[in-house]
């Protein structure tokens, strides 16, 4: 078990506060929204060279 083999080294598992500031939290769910929304306009506002960036690379693996 993963928490005797830490204990045995003199070592004590971290707490859920303690992992999330060592992860750095989460981020908001609003921030993630407009990160997609972004990545999604991004996208569209550039379909010609992401269709072209795709049909190259399937054609690269045949």
């Amino acid at each position: 078990m993963q928490t005797l083999e830490l204990m045995q080294m003199g070592l004590d598992s971290l707490e859920e506060q303690e992992l999330q500031e060592t992860e750095g939290g989460a981020w908001p769910k609003w921030l993630k929204g407009v990160t997609w929304v972004s990545i999604g306009n991004e996208i569209i506002e550039n379909w010609e060279d992401v269709k072209k960036g795709l049909v190259d690379g399937w054609n690269s693996i045949k």
